[in-house]
């Protein structure tokens, strides 16, 4: 009885350890993929670049919300700027 609880606490303790080196190899591969808070990535000099106007944010064409605000065409980079935007 005693042999089986210390085999169990033993394959416990291994499981412990392996889940940790796993988290441990994910973070570390995370964190080389993406930035850390408040770094920027340089964004590819063929990307073109367009102004929210209510934030004055700069972003991809590719990413920004459009719309038209008084007659003409508007990007945003959330809906929240588009919204304000809407209502001015």
């Amino acid at each position: 009885m005693i042999r089986a609880v210390g085999l169990l606490l033993r394959f416990l303790a291994v499981l412990f350890l392996v889940r940790l080196a796993l988290r441990f190899l994910v973070a570390v591969f995370k964190g080389a993929t993406t930035p850390a808070p408040g770094e920027r990535r340089a964004v590819p000099a063929s990307t073109d670049l367009v102004r929210d106007r209510v934030c004055n944010t700069f972003l991809p064409r590719s990413s920004a919300l459009v719309a038209a605000v008084n007659g003409e065409t508007a990007f945003f980079c959330s809906e929240t700027c588009r919204d304000r935007a809407l209502l001015q």
